[in-house]
């Protein structure tokens, strides 16, 4: 594991019927250079932490296993296994998810080794609906109206106009992410990584299929209620705008407003935020001040 050329983090929690194709799946990489493998289990219920520890006592020279004896969260879960990661570029491969190309990591190493503007790179993956046993496609397809092309480049406007990637698909450059950039969000999720790795360097997404996000009911959000999905979106683009005001946060935090107003059951919710919205635009607030003055001085008169 000393002087890794990269470290593979997979964070878990409660993920006993996925681990085992998850760590399989890393095992399973075909690469010609160092990788250290660090496993974060934080306190599982289940046998989540019997099944990683069997493979950590496998592979010593390769699997870092990290874990304690309650529980510390999702963030200070993965905080604490970055803290211990040394190769010069990290990727993710969260507990319940998978990886099934051998070849993705070597693909995307030697893309950033050749490539020092990039900060970090993704690829396509599918979604699988544990609960009704159906594949879905990922959310970029419309990226790769040619079938021929490698990849593309992804900017930061794009990654705000459709969530197109998920954590299980990253591979990016350790120096391009402060670790403290968490601790600035109360809401900090996988997004707020890429948003700031896509401020340090370009992004790169491939054209090729390489693993499997499984959707469950055990998910931190892929099959949530969606009424509580709405809530966690509109408290994400909120925090994220006020933290880092510019135009690209400004226009998701407007396009969240527009989705929850849309779908929120509550009149009263999609009421509230309606005027939010009505107050993002300047040139409106303006309008309505003006009005609100000149019907002043009308009744003064």
């Amino acid at each position: 594991m000393e002087n890794s050329l990269l470290s593979v983090v997979t964070v878990t929690y409660n993920h006993e019927p996925y681990i085992t194709k998850t760590i399989e799946g890393v095992l399973s990489q075909q690469i010609n250079f160092p990788m250290e493998f660090i496993i974060a289990e934080d306190c599982s219920k289940d046998g989540t932490r019997a099944i990683c520890n069997r493979y950590a006592l496998q592979y010593p020279s390769l699997i870092k296993f990290i874990t304690s004896e309650a529980n510390v969260g999702a963030i200070e879960n993965e905080r604490r296994a970055m803290l211990v990661a040394t190769g010069k570029y990290i990727a993710f491969c969260e507990g319940d998810d998978y990886w099934t190309d051998p070849l993705k990591l070597q693909k995307q190493v030697d893309f950033l080794e050749a490539n020092p503007d990039y900060s970090v790179c993704f690829h396509r993956y599918r979604n699988y609906d544990v609960e009704r046993e159906i594949f879905r496609e990922d959310y970029c397809g419309w990226l790769f109206h040619d079938r021929k092309v490698e990849g593309v480049e992804i900017t930061i406007g794009q990654f705000f106009q459709t969530w197109i990637t998920q954590p299980l698909t990253m591979v990016y450059r350790r120096e391009s992410f402060d670790l403290s950039i968490s601790s600035r969000y109360k809401n900090y999720r996988d997004m707020h990584q890429i948003y700031h790795l896509l401020l340090a360097g370009k992004g790169y997404i491939f054209a090729f299929d390489g693993g499997v996000r499984n959707m469950h009911g055990g998910g931190m959000a892929s099959m949530i209620d969606k009424e509580k999905s709405l809530d966690v979106i509109f408290d994400i683009s909120r925090e994220l705008y006020q933290i880092n005001k510019n135009i690209y946060t400004k226009k998701y935090y407007e396009s969240a407003l527009q989705w929850c107003i849309n779908d929120y059951r509550s009149p009263s919710k999609r009421f509230i935020l309606s005027i939010r919205l009505f107050f993002l635009d300047k040139k409106l607030k303006r309008l309505f001040e003006n009005f609100f003055k000149l019907m002043h001085k009308n009744q003064e008169k």
